[in-house]
């Protein structure tokens, strides 16, 4: 299989390792001091998106607790949260890719890049959802984000899952091709 042409087969070598340590080091200012670490003082419930799952009225009355301050505070968050995605997106992409190259698994397998594709989808659908239930004060507009947090979960476990178990048996192929 010819892996230069595949969309899912971008990072090589360093760059599997630049765009992870890129990933980490968002990933500890978003949820650290940066907008998503920030929610957790504004109000109750908040992030909304740490709960997993939660009905319309719970994020409507969780999200109408804040204030204006709050509020561009967690539209910021959103905002922020894009990049944030893209990143697990292709940190994901990038190691199962790496698993598939060089355990050489056939096409069939490229079936896997739909996860982290999944999750990509269903966080941005889950952070749309939130900003319109935030302006609109709309339950069925906070039912519909908590129904995309759900899902989000469930594809990011499955993505980080597939990513870990490709990324150390990519690594494993690779080590004993290496010593042989």
């Amino acid at each position: 299989m010819d892996y230069s042409n595949s969309p899912f087969h971008r990072f090589f070598g360093w760059q599997i390792w630049a765009l992870l340590a890129v990933l980490t080091v968002y990933s500890l200012w978003f949820i650290g001091p940066g907008p998503f670490g920030q929610l957790a003082g504004l109000a109750p419930g908040m992030p909304l998106e740490q709960k997993g799952f939660y009905t319309g009225s719970d994020a409507v009355a969780i999200l109408s607790g804040l204030d204006e301050a709050g509020r561009r505070t967690k539209l910021f968050s959103l905002l922020c949260d894009l990049p944030y995605m893209i990143l697990n997106m292709l940190a994901c992409e990038a190691l199962i890719a790496f698993g598939i190259r060089h355990m050489k698994l056939g096409g069939k397998w490229n079936l896997l890049f739909a996860l982290p594709i999944a999750f990509l989808f269903f966080d941005f659908f889950e952070d749309s959802f939130i900003a319109l239930t935030l302006v609109s004060g709309n339950t069925v507009l906070g039912s519909i984000a908590g129904v995309f947090t759900f899902v989000k979960f469930v594809a990011f476990i499955g993505a980080g899952v597939a990513a870990l178990v490709m990324g150390v048996l990519g690594l494993v192929a690779w080590f004993k091709r290496s010593k042989s």
